[in-house]
């Protein structure tokens, strides 16, 4: 009787045809699932530069990038350490926790030892978890604990940072964080300063509001060890924003007061010339909004003089991104 039946060669013929099928398939799933995370990234930057810009529509001005010096030990607001997250969240839906620290804000006896009514140590639910402040292609979020004892927890930290202009944070060459250098930040969130749209004389579609960066983990519990970029809660040396003087994704390495320096996110541990630049693990880029509202993807390898441009909201640079 005659049977039907596959030789040895079909079948290594046709495992190979779906070997090759499976190598053309998996790359297109990946490349899929890239966009959609980038998407999803894009769209976060997009709600959250719409809540600056309604609550500009409240208040008729920008939050600030920081309430309190950036470093701003002997201050008598020195524990006061809010960033515009805090004030963005009745407007991405976070009603409740905003709710729940500003109850903590309005009543400064709540801090121990007269330390300000923003005393990060003891701030209620500050480890609370806010999606719209995560890039789904960042695999180090969320990030809410640190190196620091249990008692001292920094909070919830975030990818999305604010335009601090195309300078360094702290322009004394001596590392002296003084009040009027960090006020002069030339972009949109400078610390213990309200900027207005109408100071956005380069115009509010050619300033950037965004970017993203990449979170670092911080050491064990109890090390010390501890990376603020990204940092929105106890925000202290411009943890909460990023600088144009370097290109997206730049090889620079970050200058912080307290960073942990990796491949990916390069940093020099100093109190001098201290900046964070734009970073993401996009393909290409970083994600970022402007002052209007709109959302774009730039190039890590955009020109340095346009990007430069886009950082301050007051140079009169707007030549450059018309070429």
């Amino acid at each position: 009787m005659k049977r039907n039946g596959f030789t040895l060669v079909e079948l290594l013929v046709v495992i190979a045809i779906i070997a090759v099928l499976i190598g053309l398939l998996l790359p297109a799933v990946q490349a899929a699932r890239e966009a959609a995370r980038r998407m999803q990234c894009t769209n976060n930057i997009k709600q959250i530069t719409l809540a600056v810009i309604g609550y500009e529509a409240t208040y008729k001005v920008y939050c600030c990038g920081s309430y309190g010096y950036i470093d701003n030990e002997g201050q008598p607001d020195a524990w006061m350490r809010r960033s515009w997250y805090y004030h963005i969240l009745p407007y991405i839906e976070q009603n409740v926790l905003y709710d729940v620290y500003n109850e903590h804000y309005q009543h400064p006896e709540a801090s121990p030892g007269g330390r300000g009514a923003f005393d990060y140590t003891n701030l209620p639910a500050k480890t609370t978890i806010v999606p719209t402040l995560m890039c789904p292609d960042d695999q180090n979020n969320p990030k809410v604990h640190n190196g620091s004892s249990l008692q001292n927890q920094q909070g919830f930290h975030g990818n999305y940072v604010g335009n601090g202009g195309n300078t360094y944070f702290n322009v004394d060459a001596s590392g002296a964080w003084k009040q009027e250098a960090c006020m002069d930040l030339n972009g949109i969130f400078p610390p213990l300063r309200a900027i207005k749209p109408a100071h956005v004389t380069d115009g509010t579609s050619n300033t950037l509001m965004f970017s993203e960066i990449r979170l670092v983990p911080d050491g064990a519990q109890g090390t010390g060890k501890e990376d603020i970029r990204g940092r929105l809660i106890n925000c202290r040396h411009t943890g909460a924003l990023f600088s144009t003087l370097y290109a997206p994704n730049t090889s620079e390495p970050d200058r912080h007061h307290y960073c942990i320096s990796t491949v990916y996110a390069p940093c020099t541990n100093t109190n001098q010339k201290n900046l964070v630049s734009a970073r993401s693990y996009h393909s290409g880029g970083v994600a970022a909004s402007m002052c209007d509202g709109s959302v774009t993807f730039i190039s890590e390898t955009v020109d340095l003089e346009a990007y430069h441009a886009m950082g301050s909201r007051d140079g009169m640079e707007t030549a450059f991104l018309d070429e």
